[in-house]
Parts: structure tokens; C-alpha cells; sequence
């Protein structure tokens, strides 16, 4: 052989004279392929491992970077153990150094590489020898082209680690010089950084914010500290004197702590890192952790800085003497892998998702509310301000994402504090109060102003119409409602446009007419006393509803989903989602919303739907030359005075339509009328009679129209509400109202 490496010797030996199964499959694999796989030798070593030398004929281009040549000599060993991939070896003796998906050794050479993402045990029954030399090929290939490496991958090859060390997500806490590494549980292997020491602190931390670097600048694993100082540089000082310099400045303070004499000394090094020599600014920071594997104690012990007293009951330091670069150098460390603590930014990556910082506004967080915005958090989805003014009380840990531990407890306040706390970082700003109450507070309508859009969780049809219709004037940003039916099986959205066109109150309005339409959804607002709990808290009929858990999770997720994609469109929508129960799929419902005119304005407003305008005109034309009509139906907003006029009962059987006159008939009107506010929850009301002039015809009422009018004027006012009449003529529909 022409390689001397230690790794690669023991007694060349015949294919049939290989004891592991792995590495003979693999031999047969290389001597079946003699296109590309050239040269194999055959190596049994002492210690029961057996070596694959082979040489790969490799498909680079013209100019091939990274060093990568047409052929390669690869070393691959197989362990009689199999219990990880054999070690893959790169054995030409100017093989670059420091690529990314290589694994730090002591030695500089071989090479080792990592062919795999994978885990051994995840394929190991699928393991195919042939492909795992292809997966070698392919690496200096895609090597040769710069291709290997993922853009969120670490630029620096992989070290072997000791035990990992979470980063704070805010950066400045590595700005403070010292601080302190803390294990997350009882002999854990896995620490977290802090600023202030504890009784459970297990390292002094030196931190640096060291000079920028090129990819691959790590070429092996660090034994000692003058491995590290060979590359690592703070503002053009080496490593070994940076450290002599902070171990001599806290001497004393290390005499003084002295339960820190006996903790070991863990260095942390923030190095910016190009991808390449010619990028102008650094790609990415390496957070690098190295533990001392003595302490300071032994240290400066053994280096004769310090000594014992006589009576050996504390340390002093010996005159004249100091931490010098040469005995700094010389102290052996170990490598400890860093993670960036769980923060918005990398909640984001982990879900695939793009990092957003938007600002919203979120309206309620019981049920629905509560997990949607968990979802958020844990997606690193915008920032929000949520409003609620209810306590947690036992009955809500059955469906809230809070727990027992905050019953008695503002909803708000609590969620903010879990969320806030999960992401290292503040999420959520929370305001207990009734958003009612203070909705016109200048600093609810500062941040409201400030959302990208309003989230509406409340199933509250109060702070719906505020939405509105109380900001017109006021604030732009689009509302987005969000409620489940009675039962929990029903999802429901209702989204404004971006500009506002199609407003909160009119999809509310059409959801209702949509639910009629739907023969699939006339069970939709059905609350029967199956799914009724009565407490006695706030008044002696108080009611919640027996919502199943999995059904609220199943379609908060679709909620959390739907609304953030809903954001990223200027579209109004309306839709809704079921849930069928006996295959656990999910059905959706949508329809498109459409325009309305405001048809009169006084000290009251009426709205019209156009597609019930449409409708009514179709009637008309299909009736021409003799005048028809129907019920008008709709919602009364009483405190706003405000009519939304969107359905009609059509005239029946029994109407009496000639070319000069029309009386609606009553066969099936109240039939029907009962079902259609059955469908809605008691939602739509009647609100008086049209009909239309045939051809040609004003729409000004006629005598006989009048004394109607004044006829269902009497009986209605006497129940409190308003009385429409409407005329449909070629044009236009005139609307005659009384109040």
C-alpha cells in the first residue's frame, strides 16, 4: 500500500477472506463495478476491523473546485460491530482540509468524511452497498462543484462532542465578557448560558467575539488551547494570550469565589464566518465551545502560578508569577456543540415556515383563541397584542392551552407569560380588559392602528359589529373573524379585504344567508341540550357547550393556518370548515362575497345585498308583464340603526299577481320564514314586503302600496322595530322605511 496511515493497516487479504458481512458485501459491490471502482484491496486489521481500498473514478468539471481530482483513493472501514456506517477516508495526502461534511480528528489526515445524513439504525435493513459507494462519488462530486453543503447547514465540519450548550437567542448575553453555564437538569449533558452564578452553575465562562473567518478554517480536532490559537484571533490577539490576559485580570476574583477554584473553565467563541473568501459580509456566526478538562484550581496549580498555604486551607498566589501565553497553550479542552436556544426566528425554520414580525391584534383567547395563538408561537408567527378579561377556571383546562397551574388566573396574563417564556423572548403583550370597555382607549387604538390585521376570537357578535363599524373613521387595518359553532365541529372565518370593501357586518350577514343556501349547513348553529352544560357562576342560566378537545385541536391548526394565509392575500372570504366524525376528515364550505349598496341614509341606514338584488330582478323578469314580490328578510343592528336587507322569501302558490297589482299569498311563508331562523340561530328577522312595477313603471309607491305600507308600519312598530317596503322597477328599487 502507498498510504502509511495507521487506520488502514493490517494484512491484505482475498474477498472470500473477509469476516464481516457489511464490509464483504461492500467488496463484492466495488468488484462488480470496475467502471468506476478501481483497485480494490482488501485489508484485515488486528482489531477485527476490515478495510475497502478502492479508488472512485469521480465526474467533476473542467475546473473542479475544493481540490476534488478525477480519482480518488477512498478508505472504507467496516467495524464487526455494525452499529454505525463504516468510516469513509479520504486518503490522498494534499486532500483539502476543513470542508464542510467532514469529521475533525486529531490527526490531520486521512480525511474522514460524512457521506450521511442519516441514522444508522433508521436504514441499516435497507443498507445497499452499491449505493452507499455511489453516496461516496457523489459527495466529491457535488464537493467539486460546491454543491454539497445546504444553505442552513453549519459552515464547519463536525465535531466530536462532549455535551451541547444552548446559545441565547439574543445574542448580546455573549457581549458580557464572563458569565456562567448552567446544567438544564441533574447530570445532564445538556447546559444552558446564564449571567448571574447559582449553587447549580458548573463552568466559568470567558466569552469572545472573535475575527472574522473563511469557511474551513477548523482543520482538526482541538486537543489543547494552542490548537484553538491557531485560528481563532480577538481583534488580531491569538486565542492563548486573550485567555492569559482574563485568567491574570480575575486571579483575585478567582480567589476570592472559591467555590469557582474547583469548577472547570468553559471558553466561548462568536466567530463570523463567509462562505467564501470573496463575500463581503460574514454569512453566519459559529458559536464555538470548548471546556477546560481541569480546573482552575489544577491549573494554576499545576503551573505553578498559585500554591497552598501552609495549614492548606486556601490558595494564594506565588509572587512574581502569572498566567503566561506558553501556560495557557498547553491546558486541554474539550469540544462542546452549541444550539441556539428556541426563539420566533428559529420556531420558523423548524416549521419550514418564513421568519414574520408583523404586528396583530388578537381579540379572545379561550378555546379557540388560546391554541390558535400557541400554534403562533411555536410557528415564530408576527407579534400580538391579546385582549381578554376572563379568569381560568377549572372547567376551561378541558379545551385551553393554559394549565392547572394558572386556574384563578387572568387568561391573558398567563398565556402571555407561557408563550413569552417558551420563545426566550417577548411574543405576546397581554391586556386584561374587556375589549368592549376599552375599545376607544388611544393606546388600544395605537396598536390597533399598528396590526397588520385583527384577529376577532371572541364569538362575541358585539365586538364583531364594533369592528366594523365603530373605526370607520379611524383605523384601516382589515378585521378577521374567527368562531367555532356551538357543537366544536365547525370551524368558521370570515375575512375582510384588505381595503375594506366587504366590512365585518356584511359577511356576517351572508354567512347567514349561506347557511340557508346550504342544505349541507342547516344544522350548522343546532344547539340541542346534548351539547349543554348549566352552571351556576354568573347568572342562574349560564351555559357552556360539551366541545370535544380533539375537534378543537384538529381545527385551531386549520384556523392558525387558514388565517395566516388569508393575511398574505387582499381577499375578503367567507368559509367554513366540518369536521366528519366518522372518517375524522375535514369537509370545507365557501362562498364568494359579493357587493352591497347602501339604498337609503337618514338617521337610519338601510344595505342591500346585490345578489339578493339580483335575485329579486330575475323574479321580476321571469313574472313580467304582471307585477310579483316576497318577504324581505334580514338583520336590525338597533344601536347603530342600521338594516341589512340579504334574503327574500319569494311569492307562493297562492299569490294573486296580475299586471297591475300583486298580494303575496301565505301558503308555506311562515313554514319556511321559521326555518330559515331556526337555520340562523334567530339571527334573521322579517323586515317588511317588495314587489315589483311592471315595464315601463316608477317605482313610486302607488295609492294601494301606501295603505300596505301603513298596515305593516302599525303592527311592527308596535313590536319596536322598523317596517321596509321596496319597489323593484327597470332600474332601480326604491325603499320606503318607517321608525
Amino acid at each position: 500500500m502507498k498510504y502509511s496511515y495507521k487506520e488502514i493497516q493490517g494484512s491484505i487479504v482475498d474477498v472470500n477472506e473477509l469476516d464481516v458481512a457489511r464490509a464483504k458485501s461492500i467488496a463484492l459491490a466495488a468488484l462488480n463495478n470496475p467502471a468506476y471502482i478501481l483497485n480494490p484491496v482488501f485489508v484485515k486489521r488486528i482489531d477485527g476491523a476490515e478495510v475497502i481500498l478502492v479508488t472512485l473514478d469521480i465526474e467533476v468539471y473542467q475546473n473542479p473546485l475544493n481540490g476534488v481530482e478525477e480519482q480518488e483513493d477512498i478508505a472504507i472501514i467496516c467495524h464487526p460491530e455494525d452499529d454505525s456506517f463504516p468510516e469513509v477516508y479520504a486518503l490522498r495526502n494534499n486532500f483539502q482540509l476543513g470542508l464542510p461534511h467532514t469529521n475533525l480528528r486529531i490527526e490531520d489526515y486521512p480525511v474522514c468524511l460524512c457521506v450521511t445524513e442519516q441514522l444508522f439504525q433508521e436504514v441499516k435493513h435497507r443498507f445497499n452497498p452499491f449505493e452507499f459507494i455511489e453516496s461516496i462519488r457523489q459527495w466529491l462530486t457535488l464537493t467539486s462543484q460546491d454543491k454539497l453543503h445546504a444553505i442552513d447547514q453549519p459552515l464547519e465540519p463536525f465535531f466530536v462532542s462532549k455535551g451541547g450548550i444552548i446559545v441565547p437567542s439574543n445574542k448580546d448575553n455573549i457581549d458580557v465578557n464572563n458569565f456562567y453555564i448552567t446544567p438544564v437538569a441533574p447530570n445532564s449533558n445538556l447546559f444552558r448560558i446564564q449571567k448571574e452564578k447559582n449553587a447549580d452553575s458548573a463552568y466559568f465562562c470567558f466569552g469572545f467575539h472573535a475575527d472574522e473567518q473563511v469557511s474551513g478554517f477548523i482543520r482538526r480536532e482541538p486537543q489543547v488551547i494552542k490548537d484553538l490559537a491557531d485560528f481563532i484571533f480577538i481583534k488580531g490577539i491569538d486565542l492563548s494570550t486573550a485567555l492569559s490576559n482574563c485568567f491574570n485580570n480575575l486571579a483575585q476574583f478567582f480567589l476570592e469565589e472559591k467555590e469557582l477554584l474547583q469548577k472547570k473553565v468553559a471558553i466561548c467563541c462568536g466567530i463570523p464566518v463567509k462562505r467564501y473568501s470573496k463575500d463581503i459580509e460574514p454569512e453566519r456566526t459559529e458559536e464555538l465551545f470548548f471546556v477546560t478538562k481541569k480546573t482552575v484550581r489544577e491549573i494554576a496549580m499545576e503551573s505553578n502560578v498559585w500554591e497552598e498555604t501552609l495549614d492548606k486551607k486556601s490558595i494564594v498566589p506565588l509572587l512574581g508569577k502569572h498566567f503566561t501565553k506558553e501556560i495557557i497553550e498547553k491546558i486541554g479542552i474539550e469540544t462542546y456543540t452549541t444550539m441556539i436556544d428556541f426563539n420566533r426566528l428559529t420556531a420558523a425554520i423548524y416549521n419550514n415556515e418564513i421568519p414574520n414580525k408583523d404586528k396583530f391584534t388578537l381579540i379572545g383567547v379561550g378555546a379557540l383563541g388560546s391554541q390558535v395563538l400557541s400554534l403562533y408561537a411555536r410557528t415564530g408567527y408576527g407579534e400580538w397584542n391579546i385582549i381578554d378579561h376572563d379568569l381560568l377556571l377549572p372547567h376551561n383546562l378541558a379545551r385551553h392551552a393554559l394549565g392547572r397551574d394558572s386556574i384563578g388566573f387572568s387568561k391573558v396574563e398567563k398565556l402571555a407569560e407561557q408563550l413569552n417564556f417558551l420563545v426566550g423572548e417577548e411574543f405576546c403583550t397581554p391586556i386584561k380588559s374587556d375589549f368592549i370597555k376599552v375599545h376607544s382607549d388611544e393606546n388600544v387604538i395605537s396598536f390597533l392602528k399598528e396590526s397588520k390585521a385583527i384577529i376577532d376570537i371572541s364569538t362575541s357578535i358585539a365586538v364583531g359589529r364594533l369592528l366594523a363599524r365603530d373605526y370607520a373613521d379611524k383605523i384601516s387595518t382589515r378585521r378577521i373573524s374567527a368562531f367555532l359553532n356551538p357543537t366544536g365541529k365547525d370551524l368558521v372565518i370570515l375575512a375582510e379585504d384588505e381595503k375594506r370593501r366587504h366590512r365585518l357586518d356584511f359577511l356576517e350577514m351572508e354567512y347567514y344567508r349561506f347557511l340557508y343556501k346550504n342544505e349541507n349547513l342547516h344544522d350548522h348553529l343546532i344547539f340541542n341540550d346534548d351539547f349543554k352544560i348549566r352552571l351556576n357562576r354568573n347568572s342562574c342560566r349560564e351555559i357552556s357547550s360539551r366541545i370535544n378537545q380533539t375537534d378543537i385541536s384538529m381545527l385551531s391548526s386549520i384556523c392558525a393556518k387558514s388565517i395566516r394565509k388569508i393575511v398574505e392575500h387582499r381577499d375578503a372570504s367567507i368559509a367554513v370548515w366540518r369536521i366528519n366524525d366518522s372518517d375524522c376528515t375535514i369537509q370545507q364550505y365557501t362562498t364568494a362575497p359579493t357587493k352591497w349598496e347602501k339604498v337609503y341614509s337618514n338617521e337610519w341606514k338601510i344595505y342591500l345585498n346585490n345578489q339578493l338584488l339580483d335575485e329579486m330582478r330575475s323574479l321580476r323578469t321571469q313574472k313580467l308583464p304582471k307585477e310579483t314580490g316576497g318577504v324581505l328578510l334580514g338583520s336590525i343592528d338597533m344601536e347603530r340603526k342600521i338594516i341589512y336587507i340579504y334574503d327574500t322569501i319569494a311569492a307562493p302558490e297562492d299569490s294573486d299577481e296580475t299586471t297591475s297589482s300583486f298580494e303575496r299569498g301565505i301558503e308555506g311563508v311562515l313554514e319556511e320564514y321559521n326555518k330559515y331562523r331556526t337555520i340562523t340561530d334567530n339571527q334573521i328577522q322579517y323586515l317588511g314586503e317588495w314587489h315589483s312595477h311592471p315595464k315601463g313603471c316608477s317605482t313610486n309607491p302607488s295609492e294601494l302600496d301606501k295603505k300596505l305600507f301603513a298596515y305593516l308600519a302599525d303592527k311592527l312598530l308596535r313590536q319596536g322595530y322598523p317596517t321596509i317596503m321596496g319597489i323593484l322597477g327597470d332600474n332601480n328599487c326604491g325603499f320606503t322605511i318607517s321608525f
